[in-house]
């Protein structure tokens, strides 16, 4: 029966009605909430202020005293010597400590008026633990004075630390709204930054298809297929003068061994002219074949005498059939190189000729316009499509972000405000 009268007695703490506030209110929410806290500290400080401000004046008169003291009588000489000394470092250093004076907010009186009390103290355990002897009034007086200081400030603490907190709570709440206001900026920036690479992308997507349905056209058209039959011309061309250039290399090859060991037999035999000649021939048939035909010829001509003397005479042995062939009479390696070195000629000739004749077809003209400007679209289209993918993760992200930081925000809200708070966060908006 006791237990159900007093269920049915018991006083029930008024639920609080949920706090609802749109995001655009926040702010002026939080400014009026800072304003308040700050109140409520100069309201709860108040007094300790005030006691404390008197505390110091009375400190100060007790040290004002102690310079014109006495002292106790009946004190060991050596002992009145040692704090006869001490006082005036004593009152000097307090007389500083005191010349302050706490003002400002009460967070700045705080600090002052706790700066000051740590000081006297360590002065009071400095040169005041020589003074209890012949100033034990004056003394217990200045530790009594300290003590009620120490009171009231211990009294500020608490406001002070809870103000601090409650401080702490409004800027983080703070920073959660800006940095919402911040990602909401970045997310419709990045926004249009896909809409508009989007628009870009399709234009151009355009673009190339219409590019490469002009290409096709163009390959259609009745002039292209002389440009393929030139074409097909050079690409034989080009077939020949490979094969002309394995022929030459062929015939340089098996020419430069055997020039190679003439010259060394000649140097040997102490024919420095001749040993000189089959180098410098050699020069000529390492380095790329030359446009003149005739100073080649004539060059080889030249030593042909001199080098089959030498094969006439045993000094000089030919190892394969390539080189009996070209080396068995005067004229066989002069021809063939002459024969080469002309063939080649025509064939480049007729292919510069050919070449020119391409180039200067419009179709050729068109086709080369046409190519170099699809790609110049398709490398730009790879570049754009790296930037939209770039500015949709950047969007994922900040979609990410804004989620995590809105869920942190009634909350923040609601041990700031002591109660349950409800914030309408806008939800993200494209341009």
């Amino acid at each position: 029966m006791f237990k159900q009268l007093r269920n049915l007695f018991r006083r029930t703490e008024p639920q609080k009605e949920t706090l609802a506030l749109s995001f655009d209110d926040l702010p002026g929410w939080l400014d009026a909430r800072e304003a308040e806290i700050r109140n409520s500290l100069s309201g709860a400080t108040a007094p300790s202020r005030e006691a404390i401000s008197g505390t110091l004046d009375h400190l100060r008169d007790v040290v004002t005293r102690m310079e014109t003291a006495g002292g106790e009588e009946g004190v060991h000489p050596r002992l009145r010597d040692i704090s006869k000394k001490a006082l005036p470092q004593f009152t000097k250093s307090m007389t500083q400590i005191l010349s302050r004076e706490p003002s400002g907010d009460p967070e700045t009186f705080y600090a002052t008026a706790a700066d000051i009390l740590k000081s006297a103290l360590k002065a009071v355990r400095g040169q005041g633990k020589y003074l209890s002897s012949l100033y034990p009034d004056e003394m217990k007086e200045v530790r009594t004075t300290l003590r009620d200081l120490g009171r009231e400030i211990n009294a500020m603490t608490e406001a002070v630390a809870r103000a601090r907190t409650d401080r702490q709570q409004v800027e983080t709440v703070r920073e959660l709204h800006e940095s919402l206001t911040r990602i909401r900026e970045e997310y419709a920036a990045a926004s249009g930054q896909v809409r508009d690479y989007a628009a870009a992308l399709e234009k151009m997507n355009k673009e190339i298809q219409k590019t490469e349905e002009d290409l096709a056209a163009l390959r259609l058209r009745p002039d292209y297929a002389r440009r393929e039959e030139i074409g097909e011309q050079i690409r034989e061309l080009d077939t020949m003068d490979k094969e002309v250039g394995r022929q030459a290399a062929s015939i340089r090859t098996t020419a430069i061994h055997v020039f190679r060991k003439a010259g060394k037999v000649a140097a040997k035999a102490g024919d420095g002219a001749t040993a000189a000649a089959f180098d410098r021939i050699l020069d000529t048939y390492t380095a790329p074949l030359p446009d003149d035909e005739d100073a080649l010829v004539s060059q080889t001509e030249s030593l042909m005498p001199a080098t089959l003397a030498l094969v006439q005479q045993g000094d000089l042995a030919l190892k394969n059939q390539e080189e009996i062939s070209l080396f068995s009479d005067p004229k066989t390696l002069p021809a063939g190189m002459s024969e080469i070195l002309h063939r080649q000629k025509a064939i480049r000739e007729q292919r510069a000729v050919l070449r020119e004749t391409y180039d200067a077809l419009p179709c050729v003209i068109e086709e080369q316009r046409l190519t170099a400007r699809l790609s110049e679209l398709q490398k730009e289209r790879e570049t754009k499509t790296a930037a939209r993918d770039r500015a949709e993760n950047q969007r994922e992200i900040l979609q990410a972000s804004y989620a995590e930081e809105s869920a942190r925000l009634s909350p923040g809200m609601g041990a700031l405000a002591d109660r349950d708070v409800e914030v309408d966060v806008p939800g993200l908006v494209s341009p």
